[in-house]
């Protein structure tokens, strides 16, 4: 017998079951909350002749991450919690744009920058997580929303 529960001659009561089963509706629910948090709502990357190895972002449920390509195979990445980040600033030009996150943990007065995005792409991360930010400020549970309906609903929220 491979049970734990019955290791040793122990055999189970029912706190032992009860902790039991416990343990699995905790492993069902991180299985779930694991399954749908890397599905990305949003995803940009920088225009090649600017930048020579693209940069990434992405968001996704759960985090906005941050990949700065410095040569082939090569990279950077930074992940930031969704609830860390305290601000994104969009700054936009004729034709680029460029995004500033300002977080709980980088310095106030040097954000973290991406440029050389495509305007429309700089507009539409700062708007999705403006809008993140407003769902999560009213409790909103986002995990049944699918992917592409839930950019969409933040984009129309983070809207000004």
């Amino acid at each position: 017998m491979n049970n734990p529960l019955y290791d040793l001659g122990h055999y189970a009561t029912s706190k032992d079951i009860e902790e039991e089963e416990k343990r699995e509706i905790t492993r069902e629910e991180l299985s779930e909350v694991v399954g749908h948090a890397h599905e990305p709502i949003f995803r940009a990357t920088t225009v090649f002749p600017f930048t020579l190895f693209p940069d990434t972002v992405t968001i996704d449920r759960t985090k906005l991450t941050v990949t700065h390509r410095v040569f082939f195979r090569v990279a950077e990445i930074v992940g930031i919690r969704i609830e860390d980040i305290l601000n994104v600033t969009a700054n936009i030009g004729p034709f680029f744009g460029s995004i500033l996150i300002h977080t709980r943990f980088f310095d106030p007065a040097k954000p973290h920058a991406v440029n050389y995005l495509k305007r429309e792409d700089a507009l539409r991360i700062d708007r999705i997580m403006h809008g993140y930010s407003i769902a999560l400020e009213k409790g909103i549970n986002c995990a049944a929303v699918p992917p592409k309906e839930l950019a969409k609903m933040l984009d129309e929220l983070g809207h000004e």
